[in-house]
């Protein structure tokens, strides 16, 4: 990546204003017109803006005493999307005017199409929307496309009567044009930046809710500039979706209205805008977008295909989460604004913290502070863990580089130093520092300064100096726990899952806030030093990063510690538990990861997170070590995963279509952790499982609870017959985005080899772009096809460039997820030849990070095999 100066456009000119005109011609073009009200900050004689993708056929300024002085030079420069227009003499402050055509673009990125069928008719039909955040509201308008160039926007589009247009604010006009098309024309937003500004076409149905507060502003005598009214009252919200499927947005809908109302009370700043829309689109390349007022998402995040009690729970999960992550946007990235994108984590971090704050406040039975372990806080430490990582504030200089930040260290570590920090002062004092800095910054930018300046005015602690290592420097430490002279003794270390940090990785002493539990006792203190005694007898059961809210793992040297550690896991909480099996995976052997899971089984425990932690990082560490271990390791080691959930499957084969709990009820984690058993039996081969599954798939009984489960099982047999393999593809045709998915992930677990080349194709050739993440994760995850992946990627590098790389986030994820688990001295050489001398716009992070992954699981391999062997013989 590159770190020289950003590329920022010159600060002669401030825009102030935006009237945007979009006339929709046809799918595949647009015109347009915009008149950019600027403020002269110094008195030059050009201007320079970003456009891309775009015609301009005429640009002028019109000065304020009316005259227009037309531009006698364009220039452009691809590199950095940039037009300098160049006028006969100097300008002042003015109106500029700009007349263009631009490209309806069909890769998820700008002013772009979508198709989809319509559930009524069977017709194929399309829908338009916009996605431009990071870098591409230049693809659709001209503009001064960086996030400090806050200015208002009034927005007029033209299109076919009959259609539905939407923007940021209510429509505030309509009127027939000559040429029959109907134009609208919105109210004027507040200060906002370029990347938040959307429009959208569509024949769409909506469904409408209010919120409970009467606090929030109307349109009439509002205040553009304090986003307040004369008057004020409940906000309606809508759902919009393309017709027919708007009733599958209900419970979006009442998770919506619910989260304006909590965080205007816990911001203490009411929503700002006089409605608020959430749009589902067809074709989307991320989870959802938060356009201030107009939130776009991807249907899987939106809709339900059921009812909610008949719902996966996991479909509920996620849109819950994602509607409060976006909904926090529009206070956390869109109320108040980083100034340059090396701060893109004060947007995400906190939306990714306060989004599942916020589910855990309306779902208590979900028990989401252990789905932010697995999901936020381990992805985190996984990805920090590289060499090829990056510092949660970093350097970013153009728009390839932005996009490449939109990842688990912007997000989940960001999320996690934050959880850390409201750990370490209470989320009542965190939360009251937040609402000064949002009230302080309310329409205008902010930096990490201003958040933890905020935060510490209210806890009465420099937060700023504990924190900023944990900002500005890579990576994190390992706390080592070692014995001296019967005492604990602590020591921290960068930790690389590479291997030892060399002195130059390792030149940082964090401040480490520490919970630990001593028999029963938990105990808090701080370290600042990179070693530190304690009283602490080596004999005595304790635990460090109780509950793990401190962003490190834990290195227990000792086997004695350990070994208390196992006697007493059922004392620990489920968080803990989680923490225990990943640092001893990350930082011990394979035979002590073997012995914790042994331990922590022996509890009959029915915690489903847990569970799903334990058995994941298992089967994870088997898939690194399945290509060098013998036909004997393999069956040992599936002997001793079965003997690990033994104990639970005859229970959950009883509750198998019986006793699964409706998602809505507190104990759906039961529910879901019979299904977590279940599908790991079936695909270790369990008779009785399989049989089941069969069973319910041929009386087509399946139920969206238990698609996976039972897809997952059928599809991971060793004898699973091409038919049966089709069948399932043909369910692909009818179904929603949301089962779509899970049926993905089912096909990417096929073991039959005559099979593989056709999930290969599918994968590659013939699933929608935004689907191909679900499909790569499941086949990177699957050892049997690993190396038929490998060639097969190889062999049509080319097409799937071609097919993939319409959207960088497409390519880096479908390469990040399918070869995280490669490994051996052969695919570190063959991975390195396919991409060296390869253009990797966008995605060269991924690759960089994939190959150093590739390496560690080499060594990883080397080290074990070993030790494995050994622990089989004895």
């Amino acid at each position: 990546m590159n770190t020289t100066k950003n590329q920022v456009l010159p600060d002669d000119y401030r825009p102030r204003h935006y009237d945007i005109e979009i006339v929709h011609q046809n799918d595949e073009c647009f015109s347009g017109v915009v008149d950019i009200t600027l403020e002269k900050v110094r008195e030059t004689n050009t201007i320079s803006l970003h456009v891309r993708d775009i015609e301009v056929q005429r640009a002028e300024v019109r000065g304020t005493n009316g005259e227009v002085i037309v531009a006698d030079e364009q220039t452009y420069s691809p590199e950095d999307d940039v037009l300098t227009l160049r006028f006969p003499r100097a300008v002042s402050d003015c109106v500029l005017h700009i007349e263009y055509v631009g490209k309806v673009q069909t890769n998820m990125s700008g002013f772009y199409r979508s198709g989809y069928t319509d559930m009524a008719t069977g017709e194929r039909k399309q829908m338009y929307s916009t996605q431009f955040e990071a870098t591409e509201a230049r693809r659709a308008f001209p503009c001064f496309d960086e996030p400090e160039l806050k200015a208002t926007f009034a927005v007029t589009v033209v299109a076919e009567q009959g259609f539905t247009v939407l923007s940021n604010m209510p429509e505030r006009e309509s009127c027939v044009r000559q040429n029959g098309r109907l134009a609208h024309s919105f109210h004027t937003t507040p200060r906002m930046s370029t990347y938040l500004v959307a429009w959208a076409i569509g024949d769409f149905d909506f469904i409408e809710s209010a919120t409970e507060k009467a606090i929030y502003p109307s349109i009439e005598g509002y205040d553009i500039m304090n986003g307040v009214s004369s008057s004020s009252g409940k906000l309606t919200i809508r759902v919009y979706t393309a017709k027919g499927k708007a009733h599958q947005a209900q419970f979006a809908l009442s998770v919506a209205s619910k989260v304006v109302d909590y965080f205007s009370e816990l911001f203490e700043t009411p929503y700002p805008l006089p409605k608020l829309d959430l749009l589902c689109v067809e074709e989307y390349s991320h989870n959802a977008m938060e356009n201030f007022s107009l939130i776009t998402f991807r249907p899987s995040a939106l809709l339900l295909a059921g009812e909610v009690a008949e719902s996966d729970p996991r479909s509920l999960q996620k849109i819950a989460y994602v509607v409060s992550h976006e909904i926090a946007h529009q206070w956390f990235g869109n109320l108040v604004t980083m100034k340059w994108w090396d701060e893109l984590w004060l947007n995400e971090g906190f939306a990714t913290w306060v989004g599942y704050h916020a589910t855990n406040k309306f779902f208590p039975h979900w028990d989401v502070p252990s789905l932010v372990m697995t999901d936020a806080h381990e992805v985190a430490l996984a990805m920090d863990s590289l060499k090829e990582s990056h510092p949660i504030k970093v350097a970013v200089r153009n728009a390839k580089d932005i996009d490449q930040i939109f990842d688990a260290i912007s997000y989940l570590k960001g999320c996690s130093v934050l959880e850390m920090i409201s750990g370490y002062i209470g989320e009542t004092v965190f939360l009251k520092g937040v609402a000064l800095y949002i009230k302080r910054n309310k329409f205008g930018n902010a930096t990490m300064e201003d958040l933890f300046g905020a935060i510490s005015e209210v806890a009465g602690l420099d937060l700023m100096a504990k924190a900023k290592d944990w900002i500005l420097k890579i990576g994190y430490p390992v706390l080592d726990i070692t014995v001296v002279d019967g005492k604990i003794s602590l020591s921290q270390r960068r930790y690389l899952s590479s291997g030892q940090a060399d002195a130059n990785d390792d030149l940082t002493t964090w401040w480490i806030p520490l919970e630990l539990t001593q028999d029963s006792t938990c105990t808090t203190t701080e370290m600042v030093s990179k070693s530190q005694e304690t009283e602490i007898s080596a004999t005595d059961f304790v635990f460090f990063n109780n509950d793990a809210h401190g962003f490190f793992r834990v290195h227990y040297e000792d086997e004695t510690i350990l070994a208390n550690i196992c006697k007493n896991i059922a004392q620990l909480s489920s968080r803990s538990k989680i923490a225990l099996i990943s640092d001893v995976d990350a930082t011990g052997t394979f035979t002590q990861l073997m012995a914790v899971l042994s331990a922590f089984s022996a509890t009959h425990s029915q915690d489903y997170y847990v569970w799903n932690s334990a058995l994941s990082i298992f089967h994870s560490a088997c898939s690194i070590i399945y290509r060098d271990a013998s036909p004997e390791i393999r069956k040992k080691l599936a002997a001793y995963n079965l003997q690990l959930i033994e104990a639970h499957i005859e229970p959950a084969l009883l509750a198998l279509g019986r006793d699964l709990k409706p998602s809505d009820q507190p104990d759906v984690l039961k529910g879901r952790f019979y299904e977590a058993i279940l599908l790991d039996a079936g695909q270790l081969g369990h008779p009785a499982v399989v049989s089941a599954c069969y069973r319910l798939y041929a009386e087509k009984a399946v139920t969206p609870r238990t698609r996976e489960l039972v897809l997952g099982t059928i599809l991971s047999q060793p004898d699973t017959t091409c038919t049966l393999y089709l069948q399932v593809v043909a369910e692909l045709q009818d179904a929603s985005l949301t089962h779509m998915e899970s049926i993905l992930k089912s096909l990417g677990g096929v073991r039959n080899p005559q099979l593989f080349e056709g999930v290969l194709d599918l994968t590659f050739r013939v699933v929608d772009p935004m689907n191909v993440e679900f499909l790569a994760t499941a086949l990177g995850k699957n050892p049997y096809i690993r190396d038929s992946l490998w060639g097969y990627f190889q062999k049509n590098y080319e097409p799937i460039y071609k097919r993939l790389s319409v959207s960088s986030t497409v390519i880096d994820r479908a390469i990040r997820y399918a070869f995280r688990d490669l490994t051996g001295d052969d695919m570190i050489i063959q991975f390195a030849t396919l991409f060296d001398g390869k253009s990797q716009d966008g995605f060269d992070r991924g690759v960089r990070q994939t190959l150093e992954k590739i390496r560690r699981n080499t060594k990883y391999v080397k080290s074990t095999m070993p030790l494995l062997e050994k622990a089989f013989q004895d």
